[in-house]
Formats: structure tokens, sequence, C-alpha cells
């Protein structure tokens, strides 16, 4: 499961680079959503953000929100830096670096921590909805 939240991090991640080159190239006419809708950037962009949210929700489906978010959302910062020094051309010093690798440590420790949890079984948290007993 934890290739699918990679997989998943990576094409919501993709999202935001294709959208914020969408945003470059509209420039000052941003606020118009007419334009937006003619730059591909923009199209392509919402086409990978809803392809990863409908991933998302199969993994929420059948695994632990708890383990599986701050996967995501560490990998997440990690990529985006990467992209923007990459695509955008933006710097990042050492104290940013630092971080970086301490968000990948605690990566790990989440990813290690659920797996010991889990005792070996699949982790899979079905999405199940409390039952209630009928009220007489």
């Amino acid at each position: 499961m934890i290739l699918l939240i990679i997989v998943i991090t990576l094409m919501a991640n993709l999202a935001d680079v294709l959208l914020k080159l969408g945003a470059r190239d509209a420039g000052d006419a941003i606020g118009d959503p007419l334009v937006l809708l003619t730059i591909p950037w923009v199209w392509l962009g919402g086409i990978a953000g809803v392809a990863a949210m409908a991933l998302w929700i199969y993994v929420l489906g059948r695994h632990h929100l708890s383990h599986a978010y701050p996967v995501f959302v560490g990998l997440s910062f990690l990529n985006i830096t990467l992209a923007a020094v990459i695509f955008f051309g933006e710097e990042i010093g050492t104290r940013r670096l630092l971080g970086m690798a301490l968000i990948l440590a605690g990566i790990l420790v989440v990813h290690f921590n659920s797996r010991e949890k889990g005792s070996g079984k699949n982790d899979a948290a079905p999405a199940t909805a409390p039952t209630e007993k009928p009220s007489s």
C-alpha cells in the first residue's frame, strides 16, 4: 500500500506543478476563469488532481488514516520542494535540507511503526460506519 501512497503523492504534486505552470502562463489574467480554461497546464493539472483524489479515496477506504496521511503530507513536502528547485529555479539552503531530512526520517518512523502495530496483518482499516441500535 505504501507504493500506492507514493504514486498518489507524485500525482497530486504533479498536479500542483502543472497548475503553477498554468498560473504562470495566465499572468495578469489569473483572475479570469475563462482565461484559465484556455491554458493546457490547467487542464492537465486538473486531470492529475482528480486522478490522485480518486486513488486517495481508494487508499482511505483500505488503510489507516493515521498512517497514510502523514506519509502523504511528508512526501508532498519533499516532492514539492524538489520540483520547485527543478522546474522553477527556487533555491534551498542547508536548513531546508536538514528539515527535509527530518521529514523523511519522520515518514520512515510512521511507516515502520504502523507496520509493527499491524502484527503482520494487511494493515487495512476498512471504512465502515458504526452501527447504531434501533431505538424502541
